[in-house]
């Protein structure tokens, strides 16, 4: 299969006619991971000699992208050609790292002592059976001697015959007996030894590449003088990702507070582990659309009366034709299809947030999720209960809170703590620095909330003009069985005219505290305090008015 080759541009190079071979193991150094891609920096670490050199790289990605590839080297050195071949490998030496190799060495040491301790085994079980023979040969012994004893000699003569069969028989038992729980205790130890041999294996079978063979880079290195070299290669991969998590901590009482620890979940499958890496998470979106899209004129013209009629009583007629046409064959109009959803996307308006984590770190490919800390926020937070007796029978504690951070705040999932309880989990949205947003933080079942309509009329008023009219009232309350004083925000909801011959008008004890809250029209909201132990009433009447001959709707 034909693989295309990475080149870069070609250098002169003052090198002698025969370059020598060296092979070098690449490593991991440096991961920067943006949404769905990572930038890979792997380092090779080399000694030569002055001159030219062919450089080869064993046991990269199978994967790796040329497009995204790019090498560089120190101050007085120059790469030359440049080649990334995936199949007719050549020929290199055994790269196994110590850790992989001291793997390899204990499962062999592991199953060497399983196998002796197989043969041990092996050989106790043949001492039971050993003594299981002589019992059997003692006991067959007895039997074929009973009857001659009886017959030819003396009491003595088979009281003794019956004590060497018994001291026999009885030490051959010990002796089986003895084997019996020598095996058992064998046989236990090896449990272990399979255990051990068994966490030996999936130990290396962590450390392993993958089964397939990689790719393998080659380029000419031409040195100045000898000495070490460590050059940089970069590459441009999929399969890796990191997003934003939180654990957000309310503090309610006279001094509220907000504490919200932050972290990050990384994970990859780009085929290798990442062992011992600077990593570097990226808000970045280098896989994503770079510039604004294109706009095309539209042309507009002009027809007249008549033409459009008849434009139009043509295009009726053959839709009528084909409508026809597709009854008649049994046919299924054809239905136009649906347009594609639109997907909101966050838009950081070019901002990007970049994190360097602290210390190296081990993430392994396609194993698991790694989680890793960054650090812990204090906000100063707002905090009220938000009532709504029309949908609920509590009310929920709310908090509103600023990102005084200079930072944004990444929208991430959020598990969320009040007063040192776990509430539940919610979702933290886009949060710039400076700007401000309202959470729930969960049930408040000390605080109760009913709502009943008692009275409710509908008919004709009037003396000389007849007019309909509804008349409704509901009442609301709020108890406070908790221990400690609430604001409430209590919320209703109301039904609002767009028309000016149907009228509503609407009265509340205590006062309405605000009508139609961020231009939602029919909302009405109260500010409440409500003292542990207390409960508070609100009566609301509203009523709707419209002419005679209408219909409300």
């Amino acid at each position: 299969m034909f693989r295309p080759l990475l080149t870069t541009s070609l250098i002169a190079l003052c090198a002698p006619a025969f370059a020598d071979t060296i092979t070098g193991e690449a490593r991991v150094d440096t991961v920067t991971i943006y949404p769905g891609l990572a930038t890979i920096t792997r380092q090779v670490t080399l000694n030569v000699p002055a001159g030219q050199h062919d450089i080869i790289v064993p046991g990269l990605p199978q994967n790796l992208n040329t497009e995204g590839l790019r090498l560089s080297a120190p101050a007085g050195t120059q790469i030359g050609a440049v080649n990334l071949a995936y199949d007719r490998l050549p020929v290199t030496p055994d790269q196994t790292s110590p850790e992989i190799q001291a793997a390899k060495d204990e499962v062999e040491r592991l199953e060497d002592a399983l196998r002796t301790r197989n043969v041990a085994i092996a050989e106790i079980r043949l001492r039971v059976e050993a003594a299981a023979e002589q019992i059997a040969f003692l006991q067959s012994l007895s039997q074929a001697s009973a009857g001659e004893t009886l017959t030819a000699s003396t009491v003595a003569d088979i009281q003794a015959l019956a004590q060497m069969v018994g001291t026999e028989t009885l030490t051959v038992r010990q002796a089986a007996f003895a084997a019996e729980q020598e095996a058992k205790a064998a046989e236990r130890a090896r449990e272990d030894d399979i255990e051990a041999l068994t966490d030996a294996q999936r130990a290396l079978a962590a450390l392993m590449a993958p089964e397939d063979d990689g790719s393998v880079l080659t380029f000419t290195l031409n040195a100045a003088e000898a000495g070490e070299v460590t050059v940089d290669i970069s590459s441009l991969e999929g399969y890796a990702n990191w997003s934003p998590v939180y654990d957000m901590r309310l503090t309610t009482g006279d001094d509220p507070s907000l504490d919200i620890d932050r972290a990050v979940v990384v994970s990859q499958q780009t085929g290798q582990d990442w062992l011992d890496v600077q990593l570097i998470l990226s808000t970045a979106r280098p896989g994503e659309q770079i510039r604004p899209g294109d706009v095309w004129g539209y042309p507009r013209r002009i027809i007249s009366e008549e033409d459009l009629e008849r434009e139009q009583n043509q295009a009726f007629m053959a839709d009528s034709v084909s409508t026809l046409s597709r009854s008649v064959v049994g046919g299924v109009a054809e239905v136009a299809a649906a347009p594609e959803p639109f997907k909101a996307t966050a838009d950081f308006s070019g901002a990007t947030v970049t994190y360097t984590y602290p210390g190296r770190v081990d993430i392994r490919n396609g194993v698991d999720d790694l989680r890793l800390p960054l650090d812990t926020l204090e906000l100063d937070a707002d905090v009220w209960a938000e009532a709504v007796p029309s949908r609920d029978q509590i009310a929920y504690r709310m908090a509103e809170f600023t990102n005084t951070t200079p930072e944004i705040l990444l929208p991430g999932q959020a598990l969320i703590f009040a007063d040192g309880t776990m509430i539940g989990f919610s979702n933290l949205p886009l949060l710039a620095a400076g700007a401000d947003t309202k959470m729930g933080f969960g049930p408040l079942d000390g605080l109760r909330l009913t709502r009943a309509i008692p009275n409710k009329t509908e008919g004709d008023v009037g003396v000389f003009s007849s007019a309909n009219q509804l008349t409704e009232q509901a009442v609301m309350s709020v108890e406070n069985l908790t221990g400690q004083t609430w604001d409430v925000l209590l919320r209703d909801a109301v039904p609002y005219s767009e028309q000016d011959d149907l009228e509503v008008e609407i009265t509340a004890s205590p006062a309405i505290t605000r009508r139609s809250p961020e231009r939602q029209r029919g909302i009405l909201e109260w500010d409440l305090t409500l003292p542990a132990g207390t409960k508070q009433d609100i009566t609301m009447d509203y009523t709707l008015t419209w002419p005679s001959g209408y219909i409300l709707r």
